[in-house]
């Protein structure tokens, strides 16, 4: 999701072929990601499938201290894949910048017992580098390492299930190697229709 204004983010230096790289080297030192306590971490994400109204709330700039946000509604639906091992979405996003479609992949990984969340954007060419995470009481949180405006930064996404009709997705940026961070996009999902 990582999204930004093309002044002050260049996706296309993120797109190559991803690699996965321990879950360990994106945290700061002192953090420990304990092992989920659910007997099949796979099923984890299994909250997010089906059909969602959604609420957008984003920092119009990011990292610079900004208190201006941004809102507009969207869409999302999203499948399980691979035999429930990960699903995939699609996000009407309408933003007032311009309505534009995207999809996250996410894959779970049964030897790490973590998850890969990849972000599709159909204005940019390619796949970004995956965050990597797993969920832990509840949360789900998701880390890499990343650049805006060439400034090195971690990006961290927060996913967390409030109810059977009610989710939400957060996005932060850290500019101190995960000392602090700055949350700059919010989804609030509602459930159209069914869980399936």
């Amino acid at each position: 999701m990582k999204e930004c204004s093309d002044t002050d983010f260049d996706r296309r230096r993120l797109l190559a072929a991803a690699t996965i790289i321990p879950i360990t080297s994106l945290l700061p030192a002192a953090s420990v990601i304990a092992k989920p306590s659910s007997p099949d971490a796979s099923k984890q994400f299994d909250f997010l499938i089906g059909r969602w109204d959604v609420r957008h709330r984003k920092l119009k700039v990011r990292l610079q201290q900004s208190d201006e946000w941004i809102e507009f509604a969207g869409s999302l639906e999203v499948k399980p894949i691979l035999a429930g091992k990960g699903n995939i979405d699609e996000n009407v996003l309408n933003d007032p910048s311009g309505r534009y479609l995207a999809s996250s992949l996410r894959v779970f990984d049964p030897k790490l017992l973590q998850w890969s969340i990849y972000w599709i954007d159909e204005r940019f060419p390619g796949i970004e580098k995956p965050v990597i995470g797993r969920f832990e009481g509840g949360v789900g949180q998701f880390y890499t390492d990343d650049n805006l405006a060439g400034q090195s930064i971690k990006v961290r996404f927060t996913y967390q299930s409030t109810d059977a009709k009610k989710a939400i997705w957060t996005q932060a940026f850290s500019a101190d190697s995960g000392d602090s961070w700055e949350t700059n996009w919010i989804m609030e999902f509602s459930r159209n229709g069914k869980p399936q």
